[in-house]
């Protein structure tokens, strides 16, 4: 949309946002499922205008791959999967002192 090649988010060939607004899954999109608890009506939430701050937070996620929501969102991730999201301490692991 922000490139002008499409209208509307779901009309867009290769995204899930059409399966979302509609309610409808398919092969590779499971609608509803747990993303209908974040976003109750997708067709309102695609459609309202974006803000510079939101976008910035979006492509820096994108950009690093970091779990984007709140930090029970985050810990409830973490749990299903049985791994760490949060961004741990930089830099080289503590090693282990000799005995």
């Amino acid at each position: 949309m922000r490139a002008g090649l499409v209208r509307q988010a779901w009309d867009w060939p290769w995204s899930s946002a059409a399966a979302h607004v509609a309610g409808r899954g398919d092969v590779l999109v499971r609608a509803g499922g747990p993303l209908l608890a974040e976003v109750a009506d997708w067709g309102r939430f695609l459609a309202s205008p974006e803000d510079d701050a939101t976008v910035a937070r979006l492509r820096l996620h994108a950009r690093t791959g970091r779990t984007l929501g709140g930090q029970a969102f985050v810990e409830r991730l973490e749990g299903l999967l049985g791994q760490i999201l949060r961004p741990k301490k930089p830099g080289p692991k503590p090693r282990a002192k000799a005995s």
